[in-house]
């Protein structure tokens, strides 16, 4: 592999310069923002990942069964959109950036909503448009999507993709309504083997999602950074109040208890770094 490499001196979450090492490899190396906490990418060899990484042979191999599972997949992604639209109920247009083989766009669809997606490589973005979703080729950092065209904004597992997420936010702030929400899911940086295993976990180690992987983030340093690029963290965990389920006042009465429970439950998990991923739905302000 070629010595040639790409640097970054600053956190990218929040510019911090100052850092410590984290886990480091031949090929590339993580260390943690003495800022916010964010654990990012220090170098990487240039030769880490191919010209065409993010097409087919991305989708397939290990991650050949997702094609086979699309309708169960939809069925999941009907959720995470139905989260958002208790936060914006009058929402008609849903955008999934990293739309991958269109599970979001086709649940969006199901629930009423103009769907679109956009992702990175090419062959996902031809594999929606045979299914007869609205997809199209972009990046993170430039959405082919005009001014305020969404009320929804799904990225699920992407903004860990991106060595610069203040340029991508920015991005989902140009596309977003005034008012509008975005539903973030990322891996937990607190999560048990990327503390104890960082060596041997899949996360970090080049030959596996080390080579995708940007940034790594803790609850406090992604609500940080949603916060200096303009958005509003309204929800941080699957645990809130879905209005929509609450058609009786049985369950409207039980639901602070509960709500209590399953955020009492939730928080433990998090302590014990048992939570591999964060949620979180923000508004843009």
């Amino acid at each position: 592999m070629s010595l040639e490499r790409r640097e970054w001196h600053a956190c990218p979450a929040c510019d911090e310069r100052a850092s410590e090492p984290f886990v480091e490899f031949v090929e590339l190396a993580f260390v943690r923002c003495a800022g916010c906490g964010a654990v990012y990418k220090r170098f990487e060899a240039a030769a880490l990942r191919a010209d065409d990484f993010y097409e087919r042979g991305y989708f397939h191999g290990r991650r050949s069964g997702r094609d086979r599972r699309f309708s169960h997949r939809v069925r999941k992604a009907m959720e995470w959109v139905r989260s958002a639209l208790e936060l914006a109920p009058r929402a008609r247009a849903l955008l999934d950036v990293g739309c991958s083989f269109g599970y979001v766009i086709e649940a969006g669809r199901r629930l009423g909503l103009t769907s679109s997606g956009t992702d990175v490589s090419r062959y996902a973005v031809e594999a929606c448009r045979q299914r007869g979703l609205e997809a199209r080729v972009g990046t993170l950092e430039q959405l082919p999507f005009a001014d305020q065209a969404f009320d929804v904004v799904v990225m699920k597992h992407v903004l860990e993709h991106t060595a610069a997420p203040k340029a991508a936010l920015a991005e989902l702030r140009r596309v977003l309504k005034p008012g509008g929400v975005v539903v973030i899911a990322v891996p937990d940086l607190q999560y048990w083997k990327g503390q104890r295993r960082r060596k041997t976990y899949r996360y970090f180690r080049p030959d596996d999602l080390g080579a995708q992987h940007y940034v790594y983030y803790s609850a406090s340093s992604l609500a940080g950074l949603l916060t200096r690029c303009g958005f509003e963290p309204v929800v941080q965990s699957k645990a809130f109040f879905r209005a929509r389920l609450a058609s009786s006042a049985w369950w409207r009465r039980l639901w602070e208890p509960l709500r209590y429970l399953a955020i009492s439950a939730l928080q433990s998990v998090a302590t014990a770094g048992l939570r591999r991923e964060l949620f979180v739905i923000a508004r843009r302000c």
